[in-house]
């Protein structure tokens, strides 16, 4: 959203209220990231961009990149020419610190280099009125808040300086860190997170404590590095580096599109600065070097990447707004070579791993990396070898406080696009090798590279060598205290919804895809965001895991007396929320040679089954709903559905009259049920659901063949309110879930009964009588005191269910995780046939 909301927490309100005053946001620093940066705050706010550089050359590319982004976007009817010259009008390219002086935020996006910061915030501190801005951020790599506060003279500095860190490309990244260090106040700290939260619309992990390179960055920085110094070919390239390819990408493909800049710095300031207990130390220190000869040779020379001039790195890139591969980097040679395959006979685990998944109709699963992290040949070898310390690094971060379980997930599933998060695969080795196997398997690495002392330190589980000597592995703990995984699943998909509390040994709830705002006692309100934008908020078989285990959370809420309504949303720019996620449509990785591979009719009937129960357990219970949402299509239509009120936010777009053969910017609709235009059915129940509310066959027949805007689904009684402006409409919803939080427990449970069950007079009579008793509902005398006393003040409901049964209501026995401990190890896929 362009504007903050603080869903009912008073903590974060006057951070809110100075987001929403922010007007002007300064960014020192024109390359890559500056203007990704730049992007995403023209497109996410209605602020001035001020764009800052030293160098013109810099400024020039930095606007021509933006323009011509602009012009795509027109030519692609994302938006109108009145809106590119709008977005130019608020871009203003400088090379002098005095255009920062009216800047709400200034955000430093130069460079790793200390000394060169510290001439940066020199120049902020003798141009820029502290008392004015509301904080100074560095996108550092690697530095820590307090490494750089330092840098400032000033105390009114150091307490508004964070350190906000994207992940490349910014404007298509999910991830941000934010980063609050032992000098920046709370205020500042809450400002930098609610601002990266809601306005730049990220998946945001707040770190109070200081750490360099946040949580990613030193996991991406160590995928490289640990590799790098074993590279002496073009192949090795390709089949070390291929090794991350089982997670995510080749790191070197990444670096060169990012530029080698922040590696080659951040290695260099690791090298010096990581403390003397991080295990990934020694890879920033060999020989006295910080990366290898080869690397060093690629800076010197100027080939740092696809935007360099010669269009080299680590790879040869083709010319064209899409570069595409062309060779590798022959480091013995420096010349770029053809790039070969990997080796199906040395890395046959690979190979063998990916035929696994096709057969499971899985992408890059867990499964399939503890297959070839237990395997004989070079592929697992390589696992050992490289991946294995960074996994080991995860459980000391744990360990030392310093980040939790669900964060490290959450940072390389969203930040690095791990398709299985670093948690994850940890959890994957411990169930499947128990603690005391995964222990063997690092001693078995060990003794494996036996000769490279390096390696040896980084793979110590035992608190016997390197940097971690004395202080044994985080997995010694676990099994002391009998800790089987790190992470709670969710009991439709077994996907992560919760992550260990070291502390108290409790699993809390922790989602990639959600945000769950707890009640304040005054407003008994819940608030669950749908928080993937980029996505637009599809539902897949995580999302409905994440619900499943947030809705039980609520519903704990709720008969411990704290909650009594919820108010739904999505986060994003117009708040839309897409329907089914058509990945998960085909069997496995869709390949456009290969075409659609059908799921199995037990494996779609399943997520139906398991989405409906969860639309119903949430309809029917004694808890107020309300949601606030733009656009809406095919399931994201279909949940609201199921609401008891719908809000909705206008929509505006280009739309293509396909009898004029012409395309109008004109009202968009915010109820759309495509499916039939795909082969398929609205799987969430919408026929019946839309009937149920009230609508007739035409009127249904509208939503289906040509959908409904905001103002036509409140005509036909669809939509209980129609907004223009977002904050106004979570406002209104969020009040209005406010005064239905109200109501008694008891009597919003049989009211929502007797909708369900429809006309019954003899029942009515009979709860009628039922309800004036308060052995059976203890809520009257309360209740009715408010309604006969007017004159006096009427006493507070204590609105707790332990001890009162409610009316046609059950409240589930399980918390909403699947009993990983005594469940069995079929895949999900086979839970859902099962199920069937």
């Amino acid at each position: 959203m362009k504007r903050a909301f603080s869903f009912g927490d008073k903590s974060i309100e006057p951070a809110v209220s100075r987001v929403n005053a922010v007007r002007s946001v300064a960014v020192i620093g024109a390359g890559t990231m500056g203007q990704g940066i730049a992007i995403d705050l023209l497109q996410k706010t209605d602020c001035e961009v001020i764009l800052l550089d030293v160098q013109p050359e810099a400024l020039k590319r930095a606007e021509g990149m933006l323009s011509s982004l602009w012009g795509r976007q027109i030519k692609g009817m994302q938006i109108r020419e009145e809106d590119a010259k709008a977005l130019t009008a608020r871009t203003k390219y400088t090379q002098s610190y005095d255009d920062l002086k009216g800047a709400d935020i200034i955000w430093e996006v130069a460079t790793e280099r200390s000394e060169i910061k510290a001439k940066i915030f020199e120049t902020i501190e003798n141009t820029v009125d502290p008392e004015r801005i509301a904080a100074v951020f560095s996108n550092t790599s690697s530095h820590t808040t307090a490494e750089l506060a330092v840098l400032f003279k000033s105390e009114a500095f150091r307490e508004k300086f964070l350190t906000v860190h994207g992940y490349f490309p910014f404007e298509a990244n999910r991830l941000i860190d934010v980063m609050q260090g032992k000098y920046a106040s709370t205020e500042t700290f809450n400002f930098g997170v609610v601002f990266a939260d809601q306005i730049l619309e990220k998946t945001v992990i707040a770190l109070p404590v200081d750490h360099h390179g946040y949580i990613t960055d030193p996991v991406f920085q160590a995928m490289g590095a640990v590799v790098s110094w074993d590279i002496r070919t073009g192949q090795d390239i390709v089949e070390l580096g291929g090794l991350w390819e089982l997670f995510t990408a080749n790191p070197f493909t990444v670096l060169d599109q990012t530029g080698h800049m922040p590696y080659t710095e951040s290695s260099r300031h690791m090298g010096k600065a990581l403390p003397k207990t991080d295990r990934l130390r020694g890879i920033y220190n060999r020989d006295g070097k910080h990366y290898p000869d080869w690397i060093a040779r690629l800076e010197k020379e100027g080939r740092i990447g696809v935007n360099s001039p010669s269009r080299n790195g680590f790879y040869a890139w083709s010319d064209g707004r899409r570069p595409k591969l062309e060779g590798v980097l022959d480091p013995s040679t420096s010349k770029y070579v053809p790039i070969g395959e990997i080796s199906r006979k040395e890395f046959w685990s690979y190979y063998e791993a990916a035929e696994r998944d096709r057969r499971a109709g899985k992408i890059k699963s867990a499964e399939s990396l503890v297959y070839v992290a237990c395997s004989d040949d070079a592929g697992g070898r390589a696992f050992r070898r490289y991946a294995l310390p960074i996994c080991l690094y995860a459980l000391d971060l744990i360990q030392d406080r310093l980040a939790t379980p669900g964060q490290i997930n959450v940072s390389t599933r969203a930040g690095l696009r791990f398709k299985v998060g670093l948690v994850e695969v940890l959890d994957a080795l411990i169930s499947h090798l128990t603690i005391d196997g995964v222990l063997e398997l690092a001693r078995r690495a060990r003794d494996e590279n036996a000769d490279d002392p390096h390696t040896v330190a980084m793979l110590d589980v035992d608190g016997e060598v390197g940097p971690r000597k004395g202080i044994p592995c985080l997995l010694h703990e676990m099994k002391k205290r009998n800790f089987k995984r790190l992470l709670g699943y969710g009991k439709f998909f077994r996907t992560p919804v919760a992550q260990l509390d070291l502390d108290t040994g409790e699993y809390k709830g922790c989602y990639l895809d959600m945000k769950f705002v707890e009640p304040s006692s005054r407003d008994r309100v819940c608030s669950i965001v749908f928080n993937n934008p980029l996505r637009g908020n599809v539902w897949n078989r995580a999302a409905l895991d994440q619900l499943a285990h947030a809705y039980n959370r609520v519903l704990m809420l709720h008969r411990e007396g704290r909650c009594g309504g919820v108010l739904f949303s999505a986060a994003g720019s117009g708040m839309r929320m897409l329907g089914a996620d058509a990945r998960e449509f085909n069997r496995g990785w869709f390949e456009r040679e290969k075409g659609y591979v059908p799921l199995g009719e037990a494996e779609a009937a399943a997520f139906t089954r398991r989405g409906m129960s969860l639309f119903r357990l949430i309809q029917e219970s004694p808890v107020a709903t309300v949601g606030v949402f733009g656009e809406k299509w095919g399931g994201g239509a279909e949940f609201n559905y199921f609401l008891d009120l719908r809000y909705d936010v206008r929509a505006e777009g280009f739309i293509f009259d396909t009898l004029d053969r012409k395309t109008t910017w004109q009202p968009k609709n915010t109820y759309n049920q495509p499916e039939l235009d795909y082969a398929i059915l609205g799987g969430f129940g919408a026929a019946g659901e839309l009937l149920r509310l009230g609508l007739g066959d035409s009127v249904i027949f509208e939503v289906f063949d040509q959908g409904m805007t905001a103002d036509r689904a409140y005509q036909v009684g669809l939509s209980n309110g129609v907004f223009d402006e977002e904050l106004e409409a979570l406002r209104r919803g969020y009040e209005r879930a406010r005064l239905m939080a109200k109501d008694a427990p008891y009597s919003r449970a049989l009211f929502k009964h007797q909708l369900s069950r429809g006309t019954d007079d003899e029942a009515l009579a009979k709860e009628t009588g039922e309800i004036f008793n308060p052995k059976k509902n203890p809520f009257i005398s309360t209740g009715l005191l408010a309604l006969l006393d007017r004159g006096a003040r009427a006493p507070k409901m204590d609105y707790a269910c332990l001890d009162t049964e409610l009316p046609g209501w059950r409240y589930p026995a399980d918390n909403g995780m699947v009993d990983m401990d005594s469940a069995d190890e079929s895949s999900a896929q086979g839970a859902a046939s099962e199920d069937a």
